[in-house]
């Protein structure tokens, strides 16, 4: 009886050991863009502002297993260009930028959070709204690249995960066509008057209405010959220019961060392969080795020689196995190193711009958020100086 016993944990253990040996294959097939067919009238184009995504780290807490808050912060301007790109690409939006914290106004906005990020895998958690606060979806999204999208001797250039940006804009663009000619007109008016209210206040407050949830409702119209009006919309073509400006970095930081970006999640990509197949084997060789162990003292503890010279090499060949796994689990900790060290290099590549404007020059040093603040206030000097006016102090 103890020599089946001992005969089955030994076979057990083999079969733990062979199964150290397989490998996965993983394949990504991308969802091809949709375009719309017919020509979409010129004031029914809706402009997008594609905010920064969240990185999904805290930058204060420690690091997880190919999770770097240095790579994340990166990761987090670069996916909002890649997406503001595809959904440009499609002719089925007006304007589409990459706007931090909503510091101007759009039709239709695109949040998202990093979930996974590691060169293998990419999960967004998307939130996609409008002007007037109505939230069109929140929706997950998840990719599994394959080895050869990182195959330069394939000539493959493309995005890894171009296929989810594709299925973001495939998925607006589905939402989109269940609205009416209204209630498209009616979001872009709501983006007007927004606009118009928070530089002339004292013009335009009465005509838009808000619950203080972040839902607006148009209260009346303004006349479409309005004076005030037509210098709003002159006024609001000057901070589509800085707009324009501010992509020109984000263009210019994608640009750099490209090459090695690619390279980190080439290696991340590797390196995670090699981290999940270790502790894999590791584990397998652990778990195989104690159970050889155990069968090796049951057929040692035997009455039969035969069991117990089974035993022997039992024991033998379990304490081989556990060395193995433990020589495997200091193994993973090297890859986990390598992702930390392949993370602060790519954070070396990304180095602080700056741009010139007509009259003045703004530094970017890291993020470009503080810089629509301080364009706001550009704006509010350029008002006052062709107005006359004094604007209220706001936020």
């Amino acid at each position: 009886m103890i020599y089946q016993l001992t005969r089955y944990i030994l076979i057990y253990a083999c079969l733990l050991l062979a199964a150290c040996n397989t490998t996965s294959v993983r394949t990504t097939e991308f969802s091809p863009v949709v375009r719309v067919p017919e020509l979409i009238p010129e004031d029914e184009l809706m402009d997008v502002g594609v905010g920064i995504f969240h990185p999904g780290v805290d930058a204060l807490s420690g690091e997880e297993d190919g999770v770097f808050v240095e790579v994340r912060n990166a990761e987090a301007r670069f996916m909002p260009f890649k997406l503001m790109e595809t959904l440009q690409r499609t002719g089925n939006w007006g304007v589409v930028r990459v706007i931090p914290d909503r510091q101007s106004e759009m039709d239709l906005w695109v949040d998202a959070e990093i979930l996974q990020s590691d060169g293998e895998t990419l999960e967004l958690k998307v939130k996609v709204s409008d002007a007037t606060g109505k939230t069109w979806y929140t929706r997950k999204y998840k990719e599994t690249a394959s080895k050869y999208a990182y195959d330069l001797r394939r000539g493959i250039r493309q995005e890894p995960f171009q296929g989810i940006y594709n299925r973001i804009a495939n998925d607006m663009l589905a939402f989109r066509r269940q609205l009416s000619s209204d209630e498209v007109l009616t979001i872009r008016m709501t983006t007007e008057l927004k606009f118009a209210r928070h530089f002339s206040p004292e013009a335009f407050s009465d005509h838009l209405a808000d619950d203080g949830k972040g839902h607006y409702t148009i209260v009346r119209l303004p006349a479409e010959n309005d004076p005030q009006l037509e210098w709003i919309r002159k006024f609001r073509e000057r901070d589509y220019v800085f707009v324009d400006t501010i992509q020109e970095f984000y263009g210019s930081f994608v640009l750099q961060m490209e090459e090695p970006y690619r390279s980190w999640r080439s290696e991340s990509y590797f390196e995670t392969m090699a981290l999940k197949e270790t502790r894999r084997s590791a584990n397998a060789k652990l778990i195989g080795g104690a159970a050889a162990v155990v069968a090796g003292i049951l057929g040692a503890a035997s009455d039969s020689e035969v069991a117990q010279g089974a035993g022997y090499v039992g024991m033998g060949a379990g304490a081989y196995l556990v060395k193995e796994g433990l020589g495997e689990r200091k193994e993973s900790k090297m890859h986990s190193e390598a992702l930390r060290e392949l993370g602060a290099s790519l954070t070396a590549e990304v180095q602080p711009h700056t741009i010139t404007l007509e009259d003045r020059t703004v530094t970017l040093s890291g993020t470009v958020d503080d810089q629509y603040g301080q364009w706001r206030a550009i704006l509010r000097d350029i008002y006052q100086t062709e107005t006359g006016q004094s604007l209220p102090v706001t936020n």
